[in-house]
């Protein structure tokens, strides 16, 4: 895509492939940041809902995080007792092939386990390498966690404003409308 080297619109183009320079708008002084004073009320609502939405998703993605944490722990609490036994080999469990089904099993070696690294695929370590690994995936799954919850209460607390600042634009235009029709009675 190359594009002469014309103004149009105030959007000056290069020759050079896929280069264009685009105007700041003036609306915000900072990226990324919005004086809601200045919105309309429409404008206040469809911002109020995506954020409404964006916390929503979080909220779900957080839970799932949860769940994801609470798995490793209790994969991380299943291999210390295997470890923690001697005479693990050879005694009768249960063994998960899905989250609600479960067959017996036996357990044949306690130094190795198969590690499930997702979509199918096993790995197999020793008892230290599957606590290694599920240590460092919590890890993981703690500093994500960590992250979105921050993501999502400052979410809360920018649609905390925007229904405040909604609230007040709402009275200023009962207010206006009590003038109006006070107005009205007095001529």
């Amino acid at each position: 895509l190359r594009a002469p080297n014309a103004k149009k619109n105030g959007v000056a183009a290069s020759r050079s492939p896929l280069r264009l320079r685009v105007p700041r708008p003036p609306m915000a002084a900072q990226p990324g940041k919005v004086d809601i004073g200045k919105l309309s009320f429409e404008q206040l609502n469809q911002i109020k809902q995506e954020h409404e939405e964006s916390i929503a998703q979080l909220s779900q993605r957080l839970d799932a995080m949860r769940q994801a944490e609470a798995r490793f722990r209790e994969s991380r609490s299943t291999l210390d007792v295997i470890k923690a036994d001697p005479d693990a080999e050879g005694k009768a469990m249960l063994v998960p092939l899905t989250q609600s089904l479960y067959v017996p099993g036996t357990m044949l070696d306690t130094d190795s386990v198969l590690v499930d690294i997702g979509t199918g695929y096993f790995l197999e370590k020793t008892v230290a390498g599957a606590q290694e690994m599920i240590d460092r995936k919590l890890e993981v799954v703690a500093k994500n966690s960590d992250s979105m919850s921050t993501v999502a209460a400052h979410k809360q607390q920018n649609l905390e404003a925007i229904v405040m600042m909604m609230q007040w634009k709402m009275q200023q235009i009962q207010d206006r409308k009590a003038e109006l029709d006070a107005a009205q009675k007095s001529s």
